[in-house]
């Protein structure tokens, strides 16, 4: 601690600061990543590895197996999660990397149930795949090779072993007792795979006479002239020794902080102050810039020195609950600014991890901020997602709702188990706390509201006795461990214990706290239920849809293509999930002409449906302060409630999401027999302009246009509009009619929106005759567009090709053209043949 460390002399602290320049470091890494095998245990056979990886990629790279995702490939390698198996690689040492004081054994992340050898020496025994697990190892290591050996044994194995321990069986008992991404064992949307492997980066660390073990930099205050920091930099020091400890700016932002002190064997607490004249503040997307400021943390001593740079946010975020007068807000409010939270539920990319990349994750989060998210909710049966997924929120203003990795399920109470999930949440809490992008912390998913609404106790036929205990254990962990850590780790964020606060059948679902709504899809409530069930935040709900054509064609053969092959089947989750989809179709669409089209209205369907929900959280506002819909990503090719697929591609909905979380958002809807428009701001200043209302019949005659001078409040949702559908339609017909509401502000459209008067089923769309032209661009290729009667949900394709198109699934009106750009690095000559386009009656 500090109190135990002292000043020494000025003249010393200037001779030690004044070596600074020729040091060497103090601290070396080296990368243990070559010459890897893995074989199954009870086999000879040894094969090659890769590391980071795991055994399924390896398994497929030495075409042992098949690739898992194509067609129902998943049912043949159920097999290896049930072996042990073994990794082991040979690494030198040199004498002068042996000749440092201290050498660790770094395991990035092991998973899951591993025992270390080094040397034929058992080193560790690792069950958590979250933690990062340290050996010193240095009187282990010998000049010249040395053997490392890493044997797995079965999730599965191990699972059915710890279960037998306790006297009554616990919900999701399979995979509980592991700490390990619980995904794996299976979802209603992924796939069952099991994976044991050395998953993240196996290094040395090598340092003489002091490191710095980590650092935490939170901002204490904020005003227009600066803002104060402080900075815990933990050091640790492997003999007594001498240091300074700077904390400064590189790039000359702010003046230099640093103390001089002596620092006794072990680990030594240094706080250090900064300021930052000026400052320019951390900005969620669409709210502002999300500045960052570069932080040199330098540790010298006279033996040498170590650097370490940290990216910080100068922000205050807060969850705000205060009571009013119908229940308990649930906002988040950032540099004092009440923020609508909107954007979706975040899960593993990939259900193998190890094999994404730095471009999978800037490929994410750039199509959330196009979608103009602000918030991702790394959902809590995933993983801690890597060091860079958390840079590019930072970067592009994401704020991150952070689960801990825990759902749906009960956990066990037991001595080592609790010391596990302690150890878990300590290193990732330390490993994720600077980063400006992380809102709040959560303790589970579902949990809660599990236990008391999901029937367990009774289907597994617990005694009071049992109850109480499992209660006990759940208490423990997520009133006890978690917020004891943050407490001492990260008191700078909110904690949320479990997510939702009340399930969706409690009526303080919509008063109070968040809530996952599934009424729609799991209840088969119609889509009109949204409306009726607005809550303060909702950070779950959804709806199915299937990937585009592209992606089904790339896991299935043309016979696998329908709606109930067995291919199909292995590619869809949900119990009920093809039937559900269908049965809300039928609700609203007339039956399609082949699969093909029954894939393209489903994602209309879901587009629509969850439109309806958010557009109704939107006008809520601020009673609803959020909307995270179920899901943003797949990690697996299949159907889900995703936007967008497991290969990067846009749904419908992601088109729609765009729309919805604009800053500026047109709402018309009709309500009770009235139609009405709403316009809601997520400006942090007033919007003026004129709402254009249009009228059009199916053929593109103009029946009906009103302007409105609007002046829009800054941060605010208000109804402009609200007249008798009647009287609004002047005779026309509403299945044969559209209503086109645009705000405008000196000549440029802010948004717009469309309203149509009757179900999709018994609109009178006539044939639309698209057509249009191509042009290259920069890049890739504008495409201009018109029709000759009005067309819903125009899809523009090119098959077979990566690229991005700038809006689909959209409106058409005759007499309008619109450009749209297929952004694309390939170089197309037969473009216009390829390009396909259609729109809704086409499916019919």
């Amino acid at each position: 601690m500090i109190r135990n460390l002292f000043i020494i002399p000025v003249m010393m602290a200037m001779a030690l600061s004044s070596c600074g320049s020729s040091q060497e470091e103090l601290v070396t890494q080296k990368e243990i990543h070559t010459n890897w095998k893995f074989k199954q245990a009870d086999l000879q056979e040894w094969h090659k590895a890769t590391v980071p990886g795991c055994v399924h990629t390896d398994l497929m790279d030495n075409e042992v197996i098949e690739d898992p995702f194509y067609r129902g490939n998943e049912d043949s390698v159920q097999w290896i999660s049930e072996k042990d198996w073994i990794y082991r690689t040979t690494f030198e040492v040199t004498a002068k990397e042996k000749a440092h004081q201290a050498i660790e054994l770094v395991f990035k992340g092991l998973d899951t149930h591993a025992t270390v050898k080094l040397n034929d020496k058992e080193i560790l025994k690792g069950h958590n795949m979250f933690r990062t697990f340290t050996v010193d190892v240095t009187n282990m290591l010998k000049e010249g090779g040395n053997d490392l050996e890493i044997y797995f044994r079965s999730p599965e194995d191990y699972n059915d072993e710890q279960a037998a321990k306790l006297p009554y069986t616990l919900p999701e008992d399979e995979r509980i007792h592991s700490r390990k991404a619980p995904y794996q064992f299976g979802w209603d949307w992924g796939p069952r795979l099991i994976t044991s492997g050395i998953w993240k980066p196996v290094y040395l660390k090598m340092w003489h006479h002091a490191r710095i073990n980590n650092t935490f930099i939170r901002t204490l205050s904020i005003d227009d002239d600066k803002a104060l920091l402080k900075a815990d930099v933990n050091v640790e020091a492997v003999a007594p020794t001498q240091g300074t400890v700077t904390i400064s700016s590189p790039d000359g932002k702010f003046t230099s902080a640093s103390q001089t002190l002596s620092f006794k064997n072990g680990n030594n607490k240094v706080t250090l102050d900064f300021e930052i004249p000026q400052p320019k503040l951390w900005w969620s997307n669409g709210l502002g810039e999300p500045h960052l400021y570069n932080v040199d943390i330098k540790l010298s001593t006279s033996e040498g020195k170590e650097v370490r740079n940290e990216r910080i946010g100068v922000r205050t975020i807060e969850l705000i609950q205060k009571d009013d007068e119908v229940g308990r807000s649930f906002e988040f409010h950032l540099n004092g600014e009440p923020v609508f939270a909107k954007g979706a539920n975040f899960i593993p990319l990939e259900s193998f991890p190890s094999r994404l990349t730095r471009a999978d994750y800037e490929g994410a989060i750039r199509d959330a901020v196009k979608a103009n998210y602000n918030m991702l909710r790394v959902w809590g049966g995933g993983i801690y997602e890597d060091d860079v997924f958390y840079d590019l929120c930072d970067e592009n203003g994401i704020l991150v709702w952070q689960d801990f990795m825990f759902a749906c399920a009960m956990y066990p109470g037991d001595e080592a188990f609790l010391k596990s999930v302690e150890k878990e949440v300590e290193d990732n809490v330390v490993r994720l706390r600077n980063h400006a992008s992380l809102a709040i912390w959560c303790g589970n998913n579902e949990v809660r509201n599990g236990w008391f609404d999901w029937g367990w106790q009774k289907r597994l036929g617990y005694s009071r006795e049992d109850s109480l205990e499992v209660w006990k254990n759940y208490q423990t962990i997520f009133h006890e461990i978690i917020p004891a850590v943050l407490d001492n780790q990260d008191p700078s964020r909110d904690y949320w214990p479990s997510s939702p606060s009340y399930g969706w059948g409690h009526e303080e679902s919509l008063t109070t706290g968040d809530n996952h709504y599934w009424g729609v899809w799991w209840g088969m409530e119609p889509f009109s239920m949204y409306r009726k069930k607005v809550s303060r935040f909702m950070s779950e709900f959804g709806f199915q849809a299937f990937p585009p054509w592209e992606t089904i064609k790339s896991f299935s053969l043309p016979e696998d293509r329908s709606l109930w092959s067995d291919v199909m089947q292995v590619h869809q989750k949900h119990p009920t999930g093809n039937k559900t989809i269908k049965t809300y179709m039928d609700r609203w669409y007339p039956e399609p002409k082949d699969f093909e089209s029954f894939v393209y209205v489903s994602q209309i369907l879901q587009a629509e449906g969850m439109m309806d929900g958010i557009a109704a959280h939107r006008r809520a506002k601020p009673y609803n302060m959020g909307t995270l819909y179920w899901q943003f990503n797949d990690c697996w090719p299949v159907v889900s409630w995703s936007s967008r697929d497991y290969y990067g591609n846009w749904k419908a909905l992601h088109y729609y999401a765009r729309k919805v979380y604009g800053q500026i958002f047109v709402s018309p809807f009709e309500e009770n027999g009235r139609v009405k428009v709403t316009l809601v701001s997520d400006e942090l200043k007033s919007v003026s302009g004129t709402l254009k209302l249009s009228l059009y019949d199916f053929d593109g005659n103009l029946i009906n246009q009103n302007d409105h001078k609007i002046e829009l409040p800054a941060n605010s949702s208000r109804e402009v509009i609200n007249v008798a559908k009647n009287e609004f339609l002047k005779g026309a017909t509403p299945a044969k009619s559209v209503l086109k509401a645009e705000l405008e502000q000196d000549g440029e459209i802010l948004a717009s929106n469309y309203l149509y008067f009757a179900l999709p089923k018994d609109l009178k769309l006539p044939n639309a005759n698209i057509n249009g032209s191509v042009e290259k661009t920069e890049k890739g290729y504008a495409v201009t567009v018109f029709s000759e009667a009005v067309a819903r949900n125009v899809q523009l394709q090119i098959p077979e090709t990566e690229g991005w198109w700038t809006d689909n699934f959209f409106e058409l009106i005759p007499g309008e053209e619109k450009t749209v750009v297929f952004e694309t690095e390939e170089e197309i000559t037969d473009f216009e043949e390829k390009l396909n386009i259609r729109s809704l009656v086409d499916a019919f």
